[in-house]
């Protein structure tokens, strides 16, 4: 909870619609007292960020403290669940888009300091994307020339998205982002799209069938137990971490769990070369999804032909279901 004088501070930022650089060091020095930041101050900096004329540090200060409010203060630490992911968004969200981009910032990067971002929040931020392709809405759309047309932008920030709830595993697209991604191709045939979203798509979907599999996404569940088994003497002293600090503890799943940096499988659950060559085959079940979507609008792309190029070249068993559409391609 502010002090009287911290929310004199504030009552006196909004009433001049200005905040100076030295208010800003003294709401940093105010917030950062407890190093702890409560829900009624990351409020707060909200409110804050409406004003009008900021200094130049503001950004980089208030995505800092409300990533460290999201990410690390929560319990378990690293874990963004709906009920966060519902506070984020409401109060970043300007009738279903991201208008700003501190905004835009703060999202990305509360996506790529999580553990475990969820799925809410991802989702929220692939629909960034989308309406921005297809409307030419928020932060994002206003990079783009032309609605209904995939530029540079728009792909880079699909892949910082994808990259980003993918971890130090790497990056793997599940079905949700690969639906997306073929939703997004389908609402942009025939326009004059960047180069890179052909390979952009290419890769993306060929990874979701062809991948090595994915690490398993962690439940609520086995994220508190991994955590306070970290946290307790045993697993301390069998991690010789008596001495380090609840972060470091924590920052320790990667080694106790086998994501360790220099594990050149990326911490994928199958890691053995049979697995790996059964991960690249393309099962009944996935060639039966891929007919589904190619299909979907009644025609093949030079964009999807090109994906059935690449499976064709560089799948080793393809399920007989799909000979088809190779075929004819």
């Amino acid at each position: 909870m502010p002090t009287t004088d911290t929310r004199q501070l504030i009552a006196e930022i909004q009433a001049a619609d200005k905040m100076t650089g030295a208010q800003l060091l003294d709401l940093r020095r105010a917030f950062g007292a407890d190093l702890e930041i409560s829900s009624t101050e990351a409020d707060s900096l909200f409110a804050l960020n409406e004003v009008s004329e900021k200094p130049s540090g503001w950004a980089d200060y208030f995505v800092l403290v409300l990533t460290t409010y999201l990410v690390h203060q929560g319990r378990p630490e690293g874990y963004i669940n709906d009920a966060m992911a519902v506070w984020l968004i409401a109060r970043i969200d300007h009738d279903g888009v991201v208008e700003t981009e501190i905004e835009l910032r703060l999202l990305m990067n509360v996506l790529k300091v999580a553990e475990v971002p969820g799925d809410r929040l991802e989702a929220y931020a692939l629909k960034q994307v989308q309406l921005a392709v297809m409307e030419g809405r928020g932060r994002v759309g206003q990079d783009m020339l032309t609605p209904g047309t995939l530029g540079a932008a728009e792909v880079e920030l699909l892949r910082r998205i994808f990259y980003s709830v993918g971890g130090d595993g790497g990056m793997w697209i599940t079905r949700m982002e690969a639906k997306v991604i073929f939703d997004l191709n389908e609402a942009t045939k025939g326009r004059n799209n960047d180069p890179a979203w052909q390979r952009f798509f290419v890769g993306a979907i060929a990874n979701h069938l062809m991948m090595i599999a994915a690490p398993a996404k962690l439940d609520l569940t086995e994220v508190k137990r991994r955590e306070a088994w970290l946290a307790s003497d045993e697993g301390m002293i069998k991690r010789g971490m008596l001495r380090l600090s609840g972060r470091d503890v924590l920052n320790a799943f990667k080694e106790v769990f086998g994501l360790t940096a220099g594990d050149p499988t990326g911490g994928f659950t199958n890691l053995d070369v049979e697995n790996m060559s059964q991960a690249e085959t393309i099962t009944e079940e996935e060639a039966r999804w891929l007919v589904q979507a190619l299909k979907a609008d009644g025609e093949i792309d030079e964009n999807e032909r090109a994906l059935l190029d690449f499976i064709r070249e560089e799948c080793p068993a393809i399920d007989a279901s799909l000979r088809p559409l190779l075929d004819a391609a």
